[in-house]
């Protein structure tokens, strides 16, 4: 398909799709894919569009106003926008760029925590993979190829992944950040600061907070807190002692600061979560 937008050179390609219902409910799902080539009369403005947008920009320059900034994409740069938001882009003269728009299941939340994270102008090594399953994309639909819903979905399952993945950098600091997790996990009984938990690391805090919560998902301090409360699970379940006992063999100071803790992560009291893995009726 040709666009007919003013600005897109007659080389360039499209492609509009139409998801089942199956994919609207359940799925990541396409909405249009394509690979421009582009004059300085190629423009975008909208108050908002349902779906997202990633694009990789190829060769030249794409010029984008989003969440009050302006920033010019170049050759290697990922953009990649929540258009329900407003936002503008105009090319310059000899720009290539290829994109999907895409929507469906929690893809709004995850481009939110990606933008937040990285920002929508994205610079990172891994971007070349991020061009070429779009470039991939592209020439699967010109040679009139066909797939099912799930295969279209776990393209933007792998783009997610890839944006979503350690860089070089920080892979070189996973060795530190496991250090880290296996001195939480050996010290589970005892309190722990942020500072000691990134000398163990070898990082400096703000570093090591970063590499932590981008390997992870969760900051040192949530992942200690967490650490607690998975063994204090497996110490319910599986033994009979007292809950004041499981409170201080995991790092509390007293039962009531434990029960308060378990209550807000687990949604139930600890005696109640014991009771139920046990398969044990209400006492």
């Amino acid at each position: 398909m040709k666009s007919v937008d003013p600005g897109i050179l007659p080389q360039s390609v499209c492609f509009s799709f139409t998801p089942p219902e199956l994919a609207k409910r359940m799925l990541f799902y396409p909405t249009w894919c394509g690979h421009y080539f582009c004059t300085s009369s190629y423009f975008m403005r909208r108050d908002t569009y349902p779906p997202l947008l990633a694009a990789y920009v190829r060769n030249g320059v794409f010029r984008v106003e989003y969440r009050g900034e302006t920033r010019r994409a170049k050759r290697g740069d990922v953009i990649l926008l929540d258009c329900t938001e407003p936002h503008y882009y105009h090319a310059e003269d000899g720009l290539e760029f290829v994109y999907m728009h895409f929507d469906g299941s929690n893809s709004h939340e995850l481009c939110r925590h990606i933008i937040d994270m990285q920002g929508w102008l994205i610079q990172r090594d891994t971007n070349i993979l991020v061009g070429k399953l779009l470039r991939d994309m592209v020439d699967f639909y010109e040679r009139d190829g066909l797939e099912t819903p799930f295969d279209s979905s776990m393209r933007i399952y792998r783009l997610f992944d890839i944006l979503l993945s350690p860089t070089p950098q920080e892979k070189e600091a996973g060795g530190p950040v496991q250090d880290a997790i296996q001195y939480i996990r050996a010290n589970v009984g005892r309190s722990m600061t942020l500072d000691e938990l990134a000398k163990v690391a070898k990082l400096s805090p703000y570093y090591f907070s970063h590499c932590f919560k981008r390997q992870s998902g969760f900051s040192p301090m949530e992942y200690v807190i967490n650490t607690r409360i998975d063994k204090a699970k497996i110490l319910l379940a599986n033994t009979s002692r007292s809950v004041e006992e499981i409170a201080y063999e995991v790092g509390y100071a007293s039962s009531g600061s434990f029960i308060n803790v378990f209550v807000k992560r687990e949604g139930t009291s600890p005696a109640r979560y014991r009771r139920e893995s046990q398969g044990r009726a209400e006492e």
